[in-house]
Formats: structure tokens, sequence, C-alpha cells
């Protein structure tokens, strides 16, 4: 009688060691799944972040080229005195896109301009955009268009030209020309007027 009592109580400690055993199991495969989520959690945080940052810099990258790059070069400043030969009436500047320049809309370039007893502020003549307006717009037309864009917007290689008219310069005047992209570097023209006019046309810078 010991002998199957022993065996019984043999097979019911086993019985409870395998369901303990099973408890173990089910609890170590729910921390396990736990941490695997907590894990996939993290690493879509940490992706989420990286695409971000990612976006911001290359965001950052790009500005920060067209600040540095964007900017022109000025071949040359061309002035027009009136019928006689008093004042200085007209500026044509004639300029390309500085190396590694991005294009640029001339829609989104200002220029100022300054002389002894005026200063303004023109934009790009809308309307008609080779045509100059007295004291309000400056014109602007492409003398050579290698990159084949929309006409008020400046290519690498084109060569074009900006107009203001309205001048009123006299004899011996300081006039400072600049020219201000949205972005990059703005470009300042200076000169002083001659102490008199002898042609119709003149280089001025």
């Amino acid at each position: 009688m010991t002998g199957l009592q022993d065996g019984e109580n043999m097979r019911n400690w086993s019985k409870r060691k395998n369901d303990e055993r099973a408890e173990m199991g089910v609890g170590t495969m729910i921390i396990f799944i736990a941490m695997v989520l907590v894990a996939a959690v993290a690493a879509s945080v940490m992706i989420s972040t990286a695409n971000n940052v990612r976006e911001q810099a290359q965001s950052t990258g790009d500005q920060a080229i067209d600040n540095v790059a964007t900017g022109f070069i000025v071949q040359d400043v061309v002035g027009r005195v009136n019928s006689n030969y008093s004042q200085l009436i007209n500026v044509t500047i004639y300029m390309r896109l500085a190396s590694g320049s991005p294009a640029v809309n001339m829609d989104n370039v200002i220029v100022s301009v300054t002389d002894y007893d005026d200063s303004g502020i023109l934009k790009l003549n809308n309307a008609s955009r080779t045509t100059a307006l007295t004291n309000v717009n400056f014109g602007f037309e492409k003398e050579l268009d290698v990159q084949l864009y929309e006409e008020w917007v400046l290519g690498q290689g084109d060569l074009a030209k900006i107009t203001i008219i309205g001048l009123d310069c006299g004899y011996s005047e300081d006039v400072e020309i600049k020219i201000i992209p949205a972005y990059g570097q703005m470009n300042a023209i200076s000169f002083t007027t001659p102490d008199f006019y002898s042609t119709e046309y003149l280089t001025l810078a």
C-alpha cells in the first residue's frame, strides 16, 4: 500500500512540476513579446526621427547652397545722358550668373538706386518685363539665352541686361545701385558721374 501511495505522490509531483514549467514558459513568452513590441516602437521612433533630421539637413543644405552660390557678375555698366548732355537719365547693367549659381527668377530680385538726393527700390515690371517704368520698375532682357528658360529666368551662360530709367543725375554725383536677389549675394555698383558729359552713352563702371 505504501508503495502505491509513493508512486501516486511521485506522479502528482511530476505533474505539478510540468505545470509550473508551463507557467514559467508562458510568462517568459509574454515578457519576450513585450520586449519585441517595445523594441519595435523604439525603432519606429528612431527611424522617424532620423528621417526628420535628414529632411531638415537637406533643406538646410539647399538653403546654404543658395545663400552662398546665388549671385551675379556685372560685366558692364553703361549710362545714357539727355539731349542737352547735362544729366544722366538711364543706366543699363549687363550681367551674368556667378559660377555655380542656380537659375534666378528675376521676379524675386529687387534693385536699389541711391543718388545724392533720392533713393528708391525697383522691382521687375511684370506687365512688360523688358520695359522699365520711371522710379517704379526696372526692365530685364536676355541678350544671350543659352538655357532657354522663361524670358524672366536667368540661367548659367545667359547674358542679360537690367535697364533703369528716370534718373536725374548731374555732374560729379555719387550713385549706388544694388542688385539684391531673394537668396545669395548682393551686387553693389558704385560710380561717380563725370565732370561733364561729352557723349550720349558712357561707361560708368
